[in-house]
């Protein structure tokens, strides 16, 4: 009896999960809200707001000319009905599949999981997804994740290149920005890397430093040249003959040379990269160096870090988000120009004028 009990228990409790499945089937296919949000058109929108469809398209992807005003309306209405683009309608409409494909040379590294936050935010604003591809720091990589990215269909790449590659616009099936440097072929938007340089030599003239240590990064990133560079110029200008030591763009590298040089030879300390100033800091602290006590330290970019390391990175500030926006509006065919953006010199704790003792030597008497 209690094995019959139990079976038949078993059989209502199936009946019952079969009725509520056959139930859902139906609310998704008439009440759902997957059913109301598609129903949340741009059509419902454009009446709500007594406008035309175009308008509500427009400021949606933000292109066309829309008050900020009313674009703003329009985004918050469209919030407000849970409002998707239906990508997959506008694929088989269009042709296209409203993706780009974003390359970076080692998502590992700090600065590019920035940029792509950036691009996102860019591409989101014209209604567009990304996909994103990492190279690896390997060139044949970095090939095959063109080619892959083609084969999913993307209408553009955006690519940062991998060291020591070029990009060629002409070899790629589809429009292409690449975001390297001004020297760089093919570039289409970067950040005036030289005159971030150029700002870092001034400041620490200004502070009184002549005797300068640069970590110059990688010998065949036109980037690092670019800021190497500018450093180089300003300095010599000042008759100050810097000391040059090239090295990979890393933690790991700057620690090395951190532990590497006499340090006392030095007043300052100009990195290409944040990633090797904070890196060459800790080690200078392992061996009892001070900053900016006994050798004031800059770096480049302005990582998370720059502002959380001890003591705080005075370091230059690239805009990320002017770069991206120019080159998605370059293969959104918003633009045909290239675009070289400002740099901003951030000042914080890690630099001073050398101490009497600094200018000595650090075992000055």
């Amino acid at each position: 009896m209690q094995k019959l009990a139990f079976s038949l228990n078993k059989r209502t409790l199936l009946q019952k999960r079969a009725a509520l499945i056959n139930r859902l089937i139906t609310e998704i296919g008439t009440h759902s809200w997957m059913s109301q949000t598609r129903l949340s058109s741009i059509r419902e929108i454009a009446l709500k707001l007594g406008v035309s469809t175009a308008t509500v398209s427009n400021a949606l992807r933000g292109t066309g000319r829309v008050s900020s005003t009313l674009a703003a309306q329009i985004r918050l209405e469209a919030d407000r009905r849970g409002y998707v683009p239906d990508h997959t309608a506008r694929a088989l409409r269009t042709g296209k599949s409203n993706t780009i494909g974003l390359l970076v040379p080692n998502i590992g590294q700090p600065l590019f999981p920035a940029f792509a936050q950036a691009i996102e935010r860019a591409a989101k604003r014209r209604g567009l997804a990304v996909l994103i591809g990492d190279s690896q720091g390997d060139p044949h990589q970095q090939d095959f994740e063109i080619r892959t990215m083609i084969a999913r269909g993307v209408d553009a790449l955006i690519v940062i290149p991998t060291r020591g590659t070029t990009i060629e616009p002409t070899d790629v099936p589809v429009p292409v920005a690449v975001i390297d440097s001004a020297a760089t072929t093919g570039n289409v938007a970067a950040s005036d890397h030289r005159e971030g340089g150029r700002l870092i030599a001034r400041h620490l003239l200004e502070l009184g430093h002549d005797r300068i240590l640069i970590l110059a990064g990688p010998e065949n990133s036109l980037v690092a040249r670019e800021r190497v560079g500018g450093m180089c110029e300003i300095f010599r200008q000042a008759g100050a003959e810097p000391a040059l030591r090239y090295s990979d763009a890393t933690f790991e590298a700057g620690s090395a040379l951190g532990h590497e040089f006499d340090l006392s030879h030095f007043t300052a300390c100009a990195a290409a990269y944040d990633a090797l100033a904070i890196g060459f800091a800790i080690a200078a602290g392992d061996r009892g160096y001070r900053i900016p006590d006994d050798i004031s330290l800059t770096g480049f970019d302005d990582l998370m870090w720059a502002q959380i390391v001890s003591p705080p990175l005075t370091t230059v500030r690239q805009d990320l988000e002017a770069v991206a926006n120019h080159a998605l509006a370059f293969v959104a065919g918003e633009t045909e120009a290239s675009g070289i953006f400002p740099t901003e010199l951030v000042v914080r704790q890690s630099t001073a004028g050398p101490s009497a003792f600094a200018k000595g030597g650090r075992h000055a008497e």
